[in-house]
């Protein structure tokens, strides 16, 4: 009886090592199909194709993830840096995933016109620009500021012509 319990035991311990070496398989890392960038404090509305059950962020405190329906979701950017953002189909599938990069709200960058005693503003990092003030439309071509309303709610007045 011994001399068939260590034969088997070996057989057992050797099938195991080989085995389970054997079977395991080398990580694979997942990947972001595309990149979201805004500052701190900036939302954005996004909309997918298929119904989202649930969001999953690989860090916190970065962005904020506001679902509006189970197809529209908002992203405010909370703080500098990156994550990783995926969301997940009601059975658990993936359905997207995008890295979120959030840059810092400084850096305000103003270009000045000649004619006018206002600037636009930027805010700019070392990857982009992005207008200081989103809501505010940009005036057309030859356009003056007459109407266009300040921060402060005041209007920009026309420049005066010296005579």
């Amino acid at each position: 009886m011994k001399q068939m319990i260590l034969p088997a035991a070996l057989l057992s311990f050797f099938a195991l090592c080989t085995g389970g070496t054997a079977n395991a398989q080398r990580m694979q890392e997942i990947v972001a199909t595309e990149t979201i960038e805004l500052r701190a404090e900036q939302a954005r509305t996004f909309t997918l194709d298929q119904p989202v059950a649930r969001f999953s962020l690989s860090v916190e405190d970065i962005a904020q993830v506001i679902p509006e329906t189970d197809r529209v979701f908002t992203i405010r950017g909370l703080k500098a840096g990156r994550v990783m953002m995926t969301a997940y189909a009601a059975d658990g599938q993936v359905v997207h995933r995008s890295n979120i990069v959030v840059d810092q709200t400084q850096g305000l960058v103003k270009i000045y016109r000649a004619d006018v005693k206002d600037y636009v503003g930027f805010f700019c990092t070392s990857r982009s620009c992005g207008r200081a003030d989103p809501d505010a439309k940009p005036l057309p071509y030859g356009a003056t500021p007459e109407s266009q309303q300040r921060s402060d709610g005041s209007t920009a007045a026309p420049p005066r012509e010296s005579r």
